[in-house]
């Protein structure tokens, strides 16, 4: 598990995503990367906190926020 994250002009977003822009960030070389990890892996998803949590709608922040959490905690 890598847990870093860059500066807020340089993570790409949830807004970013939907949009279809964030390609010239520096954050989109990190979704790149887990993307054809998960696939050597054969895995079908992976998760970026930074663009996978929709921070404009609170209740889903807070939700997410509380979840990843319980993730970690549980985490071996």
């Amino acid at each position: 598990l890598c847990k870093t994250w860059g500066a807020d002009a340089e993570e790409v977003t949830f807004n970013d995503l939907t949009n279809g822009t964030g390609k010239d960030k520096p954050g989109y070389e990190k979704i790149r990367f887990c993307g054809e990890q998960a696939a050597l892996g054969d895995l079908k998803y992976f998760w970026i906190d930074t663009c996978c949590i929709n921070k404009a709608n609170k209740v889903e922040l807070s939700q997410a926020l509380n979840t990843v959490f319980r993730w970690y905690r549980n985490a071996t």
